[in-house]
């Protein structure tokens, strides 16, 4: 290979790997079947909508993006729309937005001239109006609407009339399907408790990607470099990625391009830690301040980073909660000492505060607190400066290269 051709197979992977937005192709797309098959029924079934909820930078977007080609078409065609809510957003601008992109065609001064429904409601837009004009679909569409990025709408009024008027569409049988996108561990979390969207909805929850959905998101895009993958490599990035397909794509491109500076088409552990610090570097400042703000300490003999480092080593359940008793192991495997609960009981909880910038959440009562990282990306992030600083044992390091990543310390 020439040069010109290593620079064309780096720009290649820069457009394969794509951590700063959604998938936008089919091919690429890697898992999520129980998730897909959920949101197609609910476009099957007349009156049905959806709810697709869960942590940021699990894939909600991408999924909702491609909802449309995933729909079996047969003779129909499928109308597509996507509003991505804004915390100015009000009722009205929502649906002024989705209207823009509705065409239709009418007869004036003896021409057929092209139209968008926004321009019949210049003023207010009401849940009535939205029923009518969502009926207007033939049989022979489609109709898929997606309102994302939901948890930013401040406007209560407007969370109000968004329910009901999936209510009334679900009620009238319109053929359009609905589909709410947005943050939250449930559905009352982003529908703030109003229960009408929610009776005729599909509950759909995004949890972090499993292993092995990981594992083909790298898979696909190796394969399409003419590229391969190490297993210690491909076991590594799992690990490290913590089910997040973002940082899943920021930590193989870095690696990507690790083994093209190498002129080798087999990327290799090596440039899994050349990755790493690559990642490091090119990630968001919000991250790295958080990090500096919350392991932060004049005291020699603080453990604020090992301890940051042992939750994000910790096993969590779908969406990412840990309790104090799971930070045992891996706390005292770093430090090199058995320690309990008690020991550092105080600072799990000053990460869940203004003192250490709230790097945690915290939810629950005294003795059954569970914890988990507020920004889902500073686990991997935390992991990453934790093998950069050199905090994480050997042992801990040769797991996670390792198919079997249970337990990653043995004290």
């Amino acid at each position: 290979m020439t040069d010109d051709d290593w620079r064309a197979l780096r720009f290649h992977a820069a457009d394969l790997f794509t951590p700063s937005s959604p998938v936008t192709t089919t091919e690429l797309f890697a898992g999520r079947a129980s998730q897909i098959d959920k949101l197609v029924e609910a476009v099957a079934e007349r009156g049905r909508h959806a709810i697709l909820f869960g942590e940021p930078g699990v894939g909600k977007t991408s999924i909702a993006k491609l909802l449309q080609y995933f729909v079996p078409r047969g003779l129909k065609s499928v109308q597509y729309v996507r509003k991505a809510v804004v915390s100015t957003d009000t009722f009205t601008s929502i649906w002024e937005n989705v209207f823009r992109s509705i065409k239709f065609q009418a007869h004036r001064d003896g021409i057929y001239q092209e139209y968008n429904v926004a321009d019949l409601y210049p003023d207010n837009i009401s849940p009535s109006d939205v029923v009518r004009e969502l009926n207007y679909f033939g049989e022979s569409v489609i109709p898929i609407i997606v309102i994302d990025e939901f948890q930013q709408l401040k406007d209560e009024e407007a969370a109000r009339l968004m329910s009901e008027t999936v209510k009334a569409v679900s009620d009238e049988g319109t053929p359009a399907t609905i589909v709410v996108v947005g943050v939250g561990d449930n559905v009352d979390d982003l529908v703030r408790g109003h229960g009408s969207i929610i009776r005729c909805s599909e509950e759909v929850l995004m949890p972090r990607m499993k292993t092995e959905e990981i594992q083909l998101l790298l898979n696909q895009r190796i394969e399409q470099l003419g590229m391969t993958l190490s297993g210690d490599a491909k076991w590594k990035i799992t690990g490290l990625s913590k089910g997040l397909p973002s940082f899943a794509h920021a930590l193989g491109r870095a690696s990507v391009y690790s083994a093209i500076d190498r002129q080798s088409l087999n990327v290799a552990e090596e440039d899994i830690d050349n990755g790493i610090l690559t990642a490091i570097e090119s990630s968001q400042h919000t991250l790295k301040s958080a990090y500096e703000t919350a392991t932060n300490s004049n005291q020699a003999r603080a453990t604020f980073r090992q301890l940051l480092t042992a939750c994000a080593l910790t096993k969590t359940d779908a969406s990412g909660w840990f309790t104090p008793k799971d930070v045992e192991q891996p706390f005292s495997g770093i430090i090199g000492e058995k320690r309990t609960v008690e020991y550092f009981n105080g600072n799990l909880t000053d990460f869940a505060s203004d003192k250490r910038g709230d790097i945690l959440q915290q939810k629950g009562t005294v003795r059954n607190f569970r914890f988990r990282f507020t920004e889902p990306a500073m686990q991997p992030y935390v992991l990453m400066k934790g093998i950069q600083a050199g905090i994480i044992p050997e042992d801990a390091m040769s797991a996670l290269s390792s198919p079997e990543q249970g337990e990653l310390f043995a004290i």
